[in-house]
């Protein structure tokens, strides 16, 4: 119930601060560049843009929200919150691999005009956001300021992005096969085209990643905000 009533929180906190209008943005741009692009090369722009923009987008807004959250001192009323740490990373990351979810679904179906497997795209992107939403939650708190926070995440992000980035281009090599954002832009592909193949391994690489950073980001947000509830309201 407690995890529930964090998610609807959440989800208050992100319409609040504009988060649902930024990504209905987004999505409206990603959808007009589909349309315009030629149908040849439709499925490889698609499948870079659910990577790189509903799926990866997450990284910067769950930092944000971080630090807006720090920025009203909410952070200081954890000493006194039932909440636990996990509940906390879950409420974040979950309602933003969500959204990050819809607007994945929006673009392919709009821009590209059909989902082979729908299911299978929208675990997929659910998933994979989740990941990446926890590699930003954990740099978050890492961060002094939003401009500290920009800094900081450009290495993490070029670890998660190039690799599948490489991938689509043909540049392989099997340790690319082992970052998330690989095995992510695979079952992307395979969501797309019309004849589905599964694959064990990708899945295998995300739950070890998600099971990684949940663990890591756990460890963290708890140290991290028992520090900030110690200070003096």
């Amino acid at each position: 119930m407690r995890l529930l009533n964090t998610l609807k929180n959440d989800i208050r906190f992100q319409v609040k601060y504009g988060f649902y209008f930024l990504y209905a943005f987004f999505s409206a741009v990603y959808i007009v560049i589909l349309r315009m692009t030629p149908a040849e090369y439709k499925g490889i722009v698609g499948s870079l843009i659910v990577l790189t923009d509903p799926a990866m987008l997450g990284i910067f807004f769950i930092g944000g929200i971080w630090l807006l959250e720090k920025g009203e001192g909410l952070h200081r009323f954890w000493c006194i919150s039932p909440l636990r740490p996990v509940e906390y990373i879950l409420g974040k990351s979950i309602s933003l691999a969500a959204l990050s979810m819809l607007s994945a679904d929006l673009i392919v179906c709009v821009g590209i005009g059909s989902i082979h497997h729908f299911f299978y795209l929208s675990v997929s992107v659910f998933i994979g956001a989740i990941i990446f939403n926890l590699i930003g939650l954990i740099i978050a708190t890492y961060a002094r300021s939003v401009n500290h926070y920009m800094l900081i995440a450009i290495l993490p992000s070029i670890f998660v992005s190039i690799p599948p980035l490489l991938t689509a281009f043909n540049l392989t090599h099997p340790v690319l096969e082992i970052f998330p954002g690989t095995a992510l832009w695979h079952l992307i592909v395979n969501a797309m085209n019309t004849s589905l193949q599964m694959n064990g391994w990708l899945g295998i690489n995300l739950s070890f990643w998600l099971v990684c950073l949940l663990f890591m980001a756990n460890k963290r947000i708890e140290v991290a905000l028992r520090s900030e509830g110690d200070e003096k309201i």
